[in-house]
């Protein structure tokens, strides 16, 4: 059976943490492939104004993870349509990928609100969840509010893995590109050169 681990986010843009979170879990793990799936519309960030276009969040993924061997990006998420919800997708996964055991990557600091997530039992019942510990957070407490809500078979359900603490955010690459601030080391050299050639979250007068 095939074991496709799932990377998901807006990649609002792509960075080093994402490309370290999903090649650490890899090395430990070793799925067959590391799918990155950028959302088409994030249902938690609608509200954005500075949102980059999905084609060129795709673009700069599909960038930065040329270099490395195991990891493929989707489109199912633009393909599905409408807001990307995990649930949807998963769903649509299952369907184009019947035999194969998915892996959802989340940080550990999502762990603790996963009890929010849109039909959150029906997707621990189809999916195992890679938690990517990280430095300041109790993914433990998250587990334990799954578990005490839904019984103590959702531990089995989850898999910790340990990541690299990396300091580095979308939020302040897009920060940075607003001030006219450098962001080398931050993102791929190659999604560095695609900001500047698109002009990006950029302030333009």
């Amino acid at each position: 059976m095939e074991r496709l681990a799932i990377m998901g986010g807006s990649f609002d843009p792509i960075h080093m943490g994402h490309l370290r979170m999903a090649y650490a879990v890899q090395k430990q793990l070793v799925f067959d492939k590391v799918v990155f799936l950028p959302s088409y519309i994030p249902p938690h960030k609608q509200k954005r104004t500075d949102f980059a276009s999905w084609e060129d969040r795709l673009a700069m993924v599909r960038l930065a993870v040329q270099a490395y061997e195991d990891f493929t990006v989707s489109t199912l998420e633009f393909d599905r349509g409408g807001v990307s919800y995990t649930y949807d997708t998963v769903n649509f996964m299952q369907e184009l990928w019947p035999d194969a055991e998915i892996y959802l990557i989340i940080g550990e600091d999502s762990l603790t609100q996963l009890y929010t997530w849109h039909k959150v039992l029906d997707l621990l019942r189809m999916v195992h969840f890679v938690a990517a510990e990280r430095p300041g957070y109790e993914g433990e407490a998250g587990v334990e509010r799954l578990s005490k809500a839904y019984g103590p078979w959702v531990e089995e359900k989850i898999i910790h893995a340990e990541v690299p603490e990396t300091a580095i955010s979308s939020t302040e690459i897009r920060k940075r590109l607003k001030d006219g601030l450098p962001v080398r080391g931050m993102t791929p050299p190659a999604v560095e050169q695609y900001l500047y050639e698109h002009r990006l979250y950029q302030t333009t007068e």
